[in-house]
């Protein structure tokens, strides 16, 4: 529910600059107001005077007329923008990762990132593309969820490495079991994400509330990994090396 808060916030933050910063609209105000003032410079021009209100209104006009039959176009095109946008930071970030996890020695965390991008993209794509059930949309925010709790459980894998490796004895070795364990859980996720994603290609067009309903139950108790994970990284504390935010 946050991310979709934070996304209509900077939509409609870009559909009111695109309505009111478009040079069609800002170069026909500036010249008018520019002509006003040099006609005031000038002890009042007749000329100068109609140019500015024509300027003026004219750029006011442009504003109107986009705001009464391109508001859905504007609205539209912000949208899709920021997703974009929001989606090549994503990636950004998650490349970065891979290049992180590849010096970690351990082969599964960089293939577990690997696999997981690509369920997760794939689900994005089918379900853009009208593959899966008209009602997986409302889910797809779980399976999101999903995806940023494995994420972060890698993210958490690699900090718990680096830390051992200042380490010995005992408290060496609880932090690598620890991790162990993170990794582990990781790969479950990936197989209970691949399995929520083949039901859905299994279901009708029309799929049953029924079936929608099944789904969600399931996904709410793999939500269980997304909780372990955020307390896991709440209980770092200040030590933390990276943003809880940062794939939100």
């Amino acid at each position: 529910m946050h991310r979709q808060t934070d996304m209509m916030d900077k939509v409609r933050k870009k559909v009111l600059l695109d309505l009111f910063a478009s040079p069609w609209s800002v170069i026909p105000i500036a010249g008018g107001m520019s002509a006003w003032l040099l006609s005031w410079a000038m002890d009042g021009q007749m000329g100068l005077n109609m140019a500015g209100l024509i300027g003026v209104m004219g750029g006011i006009g442009v504003m109107a007329t986009r705001v009464i039959f391109g508001l859905e176009k504007i609205t539209q095109d912000a949208f899709e923008f920021m997703t974009q946008q929001q989606k090549d930071a994503q990636e950004r970030k998650l490349d970065e990762l891979t290049q992180r996890l590849a010096e970690d020695g351990e082969p599964k965390t960089e293939a577990y990132l690997t696999e997981l991008r690509h369920l997760y993209q794939t689900f994005l794509d089918d379900l853009e593309q009208g593959k899966l059930a008209a009602g997986a949309r409302p889910v797809s925010e779980q399976v999101h969820r999903l995806f940023q709790a494995a994420v972060r459980h890698l993210e958490y894998s690699l900090d718990l490495w680096r830390r051992a490796k200042r380490l010995s004895g005992s408290a060496k070795e609880a932090l690598l079991e620890e991790r162990r364990n993170a990794i582990d859980e990781v790969g479950q996720t990936i197989e209970h994400l691949g399995l929520t994603i083949h039901q859905f290609h299994a279901f009708r067009i029309e799929a049953s509330d029924s079936e929608l309903s099944k789904l969600r139950k399931e996904l709410e108790q793999s939500m269980m990994v997304a909780r372990r994970a955020e307390e896991r990284i709440s209980g770092l504390g200040s030590s933390r090396e990276y943003d809880p935010q940062e794939f939100q």
